[in-house]
């Protein structure tokens, strides 16, 4: 059995371009913004590489956060726990879910394993930072992961983790001080960088570039981005962003935009 990799959407979120890569053209452009999962099937068992939102999002999270980030047609229906079940899948259908950070809108799901037999990944920096978190702020929703207190997830260090074949973890930080991303190798599509926000959008990486405006540490944000790249081009990857469905993809010492699909039924192989 080879790897494959299949993109799940989990709704749109509707917010100022420019938050995501601060370009003059992006000022004041509003970005439907999806939330994103992907689903890995290895021989070593099924991953699911984050969680999107949760689906009562619009209750819980900030009144600032809603203020730059309209979660109107953030539905139910779009969020993980309906997504699996079309799919005929639950929680308890994965080996590991990892998370290459825990910001709301990327583990806004992660409770639906809080009592299934799954694996939850997380960077040691990533837990050790919420964990020593008194309340909510920074994009971090302790209704998200507060139960990680007592189920203990796995965490991995610096440098790279293989997680199971073809499956490698790299710590990226800057986004956030656990950020992480996940590099795939498939037999026909080749390498594949999951990149969560070390990457947010395709326009923070072709020239000229565009830095985001949500970051914990932007020079960490940009060294991490320098790695990813070099990973990137050493392998031939083809990058998926945190929030975009146009990925970016290297060969022969080149690189062009091309789409990434979420249909339902599509999988990378």
């Amino acid at each position: 059995m080879s790897v494959t990799l299949r993109g799940v959407n989990l709704g749109y979120m509707g917010l100022d371009k420019s938050l995501l890569a601060n370009r003059p053209e992006n000022v004041g452009k509003v970005y439907e913004c999806p939330a994103i999962a992907y689903i890995i099937e290895t021989p070593d068992g099924r991953i699911l590489w984050e969680t999107g939102l949760s689906a009562r999002c619009s209750d819980e999270w900030m009144a600032e956060w809603q203020e730059v980030v309209d979660l109107e047609a953030v539905t139910p229906e779009a969020c993980l726990e309906a997504r699996l079940k079309e799919m005929g899948l639950g929680p308890d259908d994965f080996r590991y879910v990892v998370q290459g950070h825990l910001h709301t809108d990327h583990a806004g799901g992660l409770r639906l394993f809080e009592d299934a037999g799954v694996e939850i990944v997380v960077h040691e920096d990533e837990y050790a930072h919420v964990m020593s978190m008194e309340s909510d702020g920074d994009f971090f929703a302790h209704v998200d992961w507060a139960f990680l207190g007592d189920k203990k997830p796995t965490v991995v260090s610096d440098g790279g983790t293989e997680l199971a074949r073809d499956v490698q973890l790299i710590h990226l930080p800057g986004h956030t001080p656990g950020q992480m991303a996940m590099q795939l190798q498939l037999e026909n599509t080749g390498t594949v960088l999951l990149t969560s926000d070390a990457l947010y959008h395709h326009e923070n990486y072709v020239e000229p570039g565009g830095e985001p405006q949500i970051y914990w540490d932007i020079d960490k944000w940009r060294t991490s981005l320098g790695t990813l790249g070099k990973v990137a081009r050493d392998n031939d990857a083809w990058l998926f962003p945190g929030h975009d469905e146009t990925g970016i993809q290297h060969f022969d010492g080149r690189k062009e935009l091309k789409a990434i699909r979420f249909e339902q039924g599509h999988a990378y192989a």
